[in-house]
């Protein structure tokens, strides 16, 4: 049976509120070509179904050439902007994190961002962690705490175990601290049986960076002035960034140690056990606790930029000088 060539014309234009490229979009004419009986309607139909599937392809990649290529650690949101990745850009032997306690699920919560709108320390992108009052998730929200942190994922740190840790971390120059209520920035927290509770804690207390050595492993009913020691003050610790250098051994007996550096600088260390439970993990981010202590919290949000996280069995690297 022979039949006549049949030529479908489509052409139409584009200009609906659910549109967020161009305000008007002319397409051009597509042409499909088909052998088709003439008295076959539905078959005509059909191809003219096919050329808006070709107008739809071509409106995609229109679409397109509206969105913008986003930096490694960022997303498109389809808006054509970048937001953050709700995803460490930390490196070294094996570790990888996720969010604690549930928290993150705020999109400000923890994002990749890049320079010059952002602080960054080392390559192109840091990492921003933001809590805001009312910011807390699961236990935290009846314990008195908020948070946007991330915690170690398998691969933890057990019985045994030698590790070099290095990050940076940077604090707004509008930064305030909110004491009494406590912001912590960094944590080497313990997984096991009952009653495994935290080792060595970066917090803000009154002012500046401190390590706070635990009872867990003090073995003190009380705190002592020795298990709080001062890494930078006030005014080091705000508006600039510090490189942080942390060398420990994991053990439960005596022979541990766990030494800290500063900007290069050996400030203090630790030794003796430096554990008691199976396995210890590092935590990073904003974590407020006793929150209920300042009038400050209800009101008052804490921002901190970390780069440069990584893990090694090797000193190597560890003390190399960083680019401004």
């Amino acid at each position: 049976m022979n039949y006549p060539l049949v030529i479908v014309k489509f052409r139409d234009v584009i200009q609906d509120s659910s549109w967020d490229g161009p305000d008007k979009v002319n397409c051009p004419t597509i042409t499909s070509v088909g052998w088709l009986p003439l008295r076959n309607r539905n078959k005509i139909a059909a191809m003219k179904l096919l050329s808006k599937f070709f107008l739809a392809i071509f409106l995609l990649a229109v679409a397109s050439l509206g969105w913008t290529a986003c930096p490694e650690g960022t997303k498109n949101n389809y808006k054509g902007e970048c937001v953050g990745v709700a995803g460490s850009l930390s490196s070294g032997t094996g570790w990888k994190f996720g969010p604690s306690m549930g928290g993150l699920k705020k999109e400000y919560g923890h994002q990749g961002v890049s320079a010059p709108d952002h602080p960054v320390r080392y390559g192109k992108y840091s990492e921003r962690f933001e809590v805001r009052p009312g910011d807390c998730s699961r236990n935290d929200c009846k314990t008195d705490r908020e948070r946007s942190e991330l915690t170690q994922l398998g691969d933890t740190q057990k019985e045994g175990d030698e590790y070099w840790y290095r990050w940076s971390i940077y604090m707004p120059e509008d930064h305030q601290n909110i004491y009494l209520t406590k912001n912590t920035y960094g944590q080497f927290h313990q997984g096991g049986f009952f009653k495994c509770s935290v080792v060595f804690m970066f917090q803000e207390f009154w002012g500046g960076y401190w390590l706070n050595i635990l009872p867990a492993i003090t073995e003190k009913v009380t705190y002592t002035s020795d298990d709080n020691r001062n890494l930078l003050e006030p005014e080091d610790f705000i508006g600039k960034w510090n490189d942080i250098v942390v060398h420990a051994r994991w053990t439960k007996k005596d022979d541990g140690w766990f030494k800290v550096w500063v900007n290069g600088e050996e400030k203090t260390s630790w030794e003796g056990k430096t554990m008691t439970c199976k396995e210890v993990y590092f935590k990073y981010g904003v974590y407020r606790f006793a929150v209920s202590r300042s009038l400050k919290s209800k009101t008052v949000t804490t921002i901190a930029y970390y780069d440069g996280l990584m893990r090694s069995k090797s000193k190597e690297g560890m003390f190399d000088p960083l680019p401004e």
